[in-house]
């Protein structure tokens, strides 16, 4: 008999391939809904999702189930760790996966709306030239970027943020090892360093009761009235209602966002119409090159966990191990 992987969702190939060749079949989930996930999922050894959250009630269903792969980062849209690890599940990521395009999608929004790019291309499609006499486009070389969460994405925006075009970056993250940082990153102690000294203050952490709602009313008025927030990470993290208001009245000067309160983001959201918000539909992980590694990567996870040995990303190993053995 085949052992059954369930895709809750369909994704590149390389991490399917890699499944096949390994000798596991793979259900499909026609669509998602609950009652089907947990009719499929019954007789599967894993399930890998992207976005489809597996609530309680599905794991349950799964009687044979041993590790939930996510396909990305953040795990808190796909699955409930506490849940998975009382349930005794393997839960396992792809954390290097898309560094490198939510970086670069990162540095790509501060030059953007740092030389008003989006503006300059709608005008020239109207032959307007006297656009390029609007005033305000500035450079980032040489300018402060904040990074909050120092993990492979924050690191990744550091490096290419201080080699590439000089500038100061400033880090915060309470758990990285301080040790080991780059000497170009000017690590500070106390979050409030990066509200008032950043020139450009980014988000790269995920969601947890720590985290949500992070960024409020209180954070906005501590940053300079010229700079630029940015949020690639989770919707969450940010108080919007705030940040629209911080945005309206001239407290901070702009923002780059990815993510959203409510994902798709609604229609009659006021950041949809702001000239100095600078916006993309939670798309910064999904370049080609990181849909195939996240792919690949999470169904490596998936034969690790399946075939006895160490995975290289596991969120809970030693817990899940514990409570089995």
């Amino acid at each position: 008999m085949s052992r059954k992987v369930l895709m809750a969702q369909d994704m590149n190939p390389a991490g399917k391939n890699l499944l096949v060749e390994n000798g596991f079949e793979l259900v499909m989930a026609p669509v998602e809904e609950e009652e089907v996930m947990k009719s499929l999922i019954t007789d599967c050894e894993a399930v890998f999702s992207k976005t489809y959250f597996l609530n309680e009630e599905i794991l349950k269903a799964g009687t044979k189930l041993k590790v939930v792969a996510k396909h990305g980062v953040g795990i808190d849209n796909v699955v409930d760790l506490e849940t998975a690890t009382r349930l005794g599940l393997y839960v396992v990521n792809t954390p290097q996966a898309n560094s490198d395009s939510v970086a670069e999608h990162t540095i790509a929004g501060m030059l953007a709306i740092s030389q008003k790019t989006v503006k300059m291309h709608l005008a020239t499609q109207k032959a307007d030239f006297a656009a390029q006499d609007c005033g305000g486009m500035h450079e980032i070389g040489g300018k402060t970027v904040g990074i909050i969460g120092l993990g492979n994405i924050g690191r990744r925006v550091a490096k290419i943020a201080a080699n590439g075009f000089d500038m100061k970056v400033l880090g915060y993250d309470p758990y990285t090892d301080k040790k080991n940082l780059p000497d170009y990153i000017e690590y500070k102690e106390n979050i409030e360093d990066i509200y008032m000294n950043a020139d450009f203050v980014t988000l790269h952490l995920g969601a947890t009761p720590s985290t949500i709602g992070m960024v409020g009313r209180k954070q906005f008025d501590m940053m300079k009235k010229t700079a630029i927030f940015m949020n690639l990470a989770r919707g969450a993290l940010m108080i919007e209602e705030d940040l629209t208001d911080a945005l309206q009245t001239g407290n901070i000067a702009g923002a780059v966002l990815d993510v959203f309160a409510t994902e798709p983001v609604e229609a009659g959201n006021p950041l949809l119409k702001m000239d100095n918000v600078l916006l993309s539909p939670h798309c910064s992980a999904l370049t080609d090159e990181s849909l195939a590694r996240m792919s690949y990567d999470g169904a490596r996870g998936i034969v690790e966990i399946l075939t006895g040995r160490k995975p290289a990303w596991c969120l809970n190993y030693d817990a899940v191990n514990a409570k089995n053995n």
